[in-house]
């Protein structure tokens, strides 16, 4: 039996991002009261964590175009893994809407940003947005499953890494932009030129 292509739905990187949803339902279900059912959520957090790491290397491995189904499907994947397990915080643990803005300021930046974007097919001609995670995106990230962790066992330390995850988040926002830009400018300049796309 042949291996599913590299950006086929059933791809080990692709199934491996996909594993992530039905990990923020586990995720719910593991969170409780007790430092045992936290010390679970835990887990599922780093199991989560850990199929992202690995879907990625898969595909570097394989090498699989970084324009494929893997270069939004990931990023897609990790947003709702983190809107389920932040809903289960602020319904089962009571946690501030707020704080939880503040770990997904990037998020929330980003969206009414996309919803422009897929809005204006002038702006869609222009630019290329790369769906790609940079340094800063994954720095941010991180800083969020810290955040959350924290969140997760009762550490005060959940504020400061809160804080963290806005201030890399945004950066990591202005970062996106910088790149969208520069691809735009890169095709309106071969586009001068005469030359094919």
């Amino acid at each position: 039996m042949s291996e599913p292509a590299s950006n086929s739905i059933t791809s080990l990187p692709n199934l491996l991002s996909l594993s992530r949803l039905p990990l923020g339902g586990v995720f719910w279900f593991a969170l409780g009261p007790t430092t045992t059912h936290a010390l679970l959520a835990v887990g599922v957090m780093a199991l989560a964590a850990g199929t992202d790491v690995l879907d990625g290397t898969i595909a570097r491995r394989r090498g699989v175009s970084t324009a494929g189904m893997g270069s939004w499907l990931d990023p897609i994947c990790d947003k709702l893994f983190v809107g389920a397990v932040l809903a289960a915080l602020h319904f089962e643990r009571g946690v501030p809407l707020a704080l939880l803005a503040l770990i997904v300021a990037r998020e929330l930046m980003q969206l009414p940003m996309v919803l422009v974007y897929e809005a204006f097919p002038t702006l869609r001609h222009w630019l290329r947005y790369d769906f790609r995670a940079s340094y800063f995106g994954k720095a941010a990230t991180i800083m969020q499953f810290l955040a959350i962790g924290s969140l997760v066992m009762g550490w005060p330390a959940a504020v400061p890494f809160a804080w963290g995850a806005f201030g890399l988040g945004l950066t990591a926002l202005i970062d996106y932009i910088r790149r969208a830009i520069t691809i735009g400018h890169g095709r309106l300049a071969k586009t001068h030129k005469g030359k094919p796309e």
